[in-house]
């Protein structure tokens, strides 16, 4: 038996380190899905507040967070503020020329992370070099 599914439209979050041709392509895509698109900038100080900025005045219907605890503890006020509402996390992944170098990828921890989490949907937007 399949199990119920979830009321509502996702909420979908936008991890962003730096502001780059993926990020914007992995905005664009959480946008296509949803109109409530969090983007919530992982980088750290004056950066992530310049990344938070250049998105604003990209995309004004784009919602930018900067948690100060990382993306694991925003995810959690989140879902606490809205339980019956899934969380949809879509990831800009850079995918180099070299194969053998995507393992050393740092976003692969993550996605492993956010894929033992429930309610919780991991959407991948490649972007090949």
């Amino acid at each position: 038996m399949l199990p119920e599914p979830r009321p509502g439209t996702p909420q979908v979050i936008v991890p962003i380190r730096r502001l780059d041709r993926a990020a914007l392509r992995a905005l664009a895509y959480a946008r296509s899905i949803s109109r409530d698109v969090t983007a919530v900038c992982l980088a750290s100080g004056e950066d992530a507040e310049a990344i938070a900025r250049s998105i604003r005045r990209r995309a004004a219907d784009i919602a930018v967070a900067i948690p100060g605890d990382g993306l694991g503890p925003y995810l959690d006020d989140r879902e606490r503020a809205d339980p019956e509402r899934p969380i949809a996390v879509v990831i800009s992944d850079v995918v180099p020329q070299r194969r053998w170098s995507y393992v050393l990828d740092g976003e692969a921890l993550l996605k492993l992370r956010l894929l033992l989490r429930p309610n919780t949907v991991v959407v991948d937007v490649p972007y090949h070099l």
